[in-house]
């Protein structure tokens, strides 16, 4: 299901950065994953887009939120981190509700991009409002160029969907999805442009509990219950998968003594460290997020949930981690909404429903110790190694 050919050239051309789009709903931990994506792993990653869904907050607010990370996060040398000299970041418009909330008869999502969304569940009370911890508009002044000028290039009549297909058609073979959300976007593009299964490289998936309990109910995860149809659709169709859940993410954390350190200017502009304005910022919109941890863990701190998926989408990361081969599939109807099932056995004696289906890569365990150094020293916070 893999393909090894292609697998190959990947290690043969590890010098070359790879080119992801990101699949988001900024949400505090979006803003990590996006920050080191754009400063600490630049030299790893190229973000060719930047698409937007619900989840973490309504899309349109996702899509703000997408435009202030850029504008925040893009690291202002030169061009030479850029493939086209000058070139700006685009950011799209995806899904503002999941696939079974579409009307009747609009199987490819027409009408997604522009839905009704007031019944939509947003993570707010995890975010807060605006998904910044209600540091949004202090930080969007910030961020912003005295000449006014955005990093970003955005066209409202473009959908997230057939972005990324068109995105991965012109460079096919080269061009990764970073899914930090629901899959309704992956659905509707795959349902779409059934050549984009062939065009794109790969997709990381954050998402599923597979040994663990889910982080909304004792069977599901968030991302993965915000849109199971999709999850269920995209995981068991697409053969270059690969998957991280709570299983993993829940042990990769930042303590409350970390997150206090990056509120300390470093004094040095540093490529594999996320920069100064950058760092205050995510300590200011960590706040909002913590107190949440802190009231349902009991944990002072935070899970490093899309960073890790992040991690993941980055060749030279992925010794760090332990995977499972099989196919996933996604429960739909009753209690366990949105459970996922990986199937780790693979033969059996009759067919099933995860017969014949793609096979995912599932991480499943994490070097904790060496992907925690890797956290630390691309937030400046490596420091505190010596005092915890």
């Amino acid at each position: 299901p893999f393909n090894r050919a292609r697998l190959a050239t990947g290690v043969v051309a590890m010098a070359k950065r790879k080119k992801i789009i990101i699949d988001t709903d900024p949400g505090v931990d979006d803003a990590y994953a996006i920050a080191l994506a754009l400063q600490a792993f630049s030299e790893d990653v190229e973000v060719v887009g930047v698409t937007t869904i619900f989840g973490n907050v309504r899309r349109d607010d996702a899509t703000t939120n997408a435009k202030i990370l850029i504008d925040g996060a893009v690291v202002r040398d030169g061009d030479a981190h850029r493939s086209v000299p000058g070139a700006k970041i685009p950011v799209v418009d995806g899904a503002k509700v999941p696939l079974a909330q579409l009307p009747q008869g609009d199987a490819l999502g027409a009408g997604a991009r522009d839905a009704e969304d007031a019944n939509v569940f947003v993570a707010d009370f995890v975010h807060g409002t605006c998904g910044f911890g209600g540091v949004r508009d202090k930080y969007a002044e910030v961020f912003l160029k005295i000449d006014g000028a955005h990093e970003y290039v955005y066209d409202e009549g473009v959908d997230a969907a057939d972005f990324i297909a068109k995105t991965c058609a012109e460079f096919p073979g080269e061009v990764s999805v970073l899914a930090l959300a629901s899959l309704t976007n992956l659905a509707l593009t795959f349902r779409r442009h059934p050549a984009c299964l062939r065009d794109m490289d790969e997709l990381i998936v954050l998402g599923g509990a597979f040994g663990v309990n889910g982080n909304v109910n004792p069977a599901a995860e968030a991302n993965i219950l915000g849109d199971p149809e999709a999850a269920d659709e995209v995981l068991s169709t697409f053969s270059r998968c690969y998957v991280v859940g709570l299983d993993v993410t829940t042990r990769l954390t930042l303590s409350g003594a970390h997150i206090d350190q990056l509120a300390h200017a470093k004094g040095v502009d540093a490529r594999g460290v996320v920069r100064d304005d950058m760092r205050a910022f995510l300590h200011a919109a960590t706040q909002f997020y913590k107190a949440y941890h802190v009231d349902v863990a009991n944990f002072d701190g935070i899970y490093m949930h899309d960073p890790t998926a992040l991690l993941l989408a980055i060749p030279r990361m992925r010794h760090l981690f332990t995977f499972r081969e099989g196919a996933v599939r996604v429960v739909t109807q009753g209690i366990t909404r949105g459970q996922t099932v990986l199937d780790v056995r693979g033969k059996w004696p009759v067919w099933n429903e995860w017969s014949e289906k793609s096979r995912c890569r599932v991480a499943l365990d994490v070097d904790v110790q060496a992907a925690s150094r890797v956290f630390f020293h691309a937030l400046g916070i490596d420091t505190i190694l010596d005092t915890e």
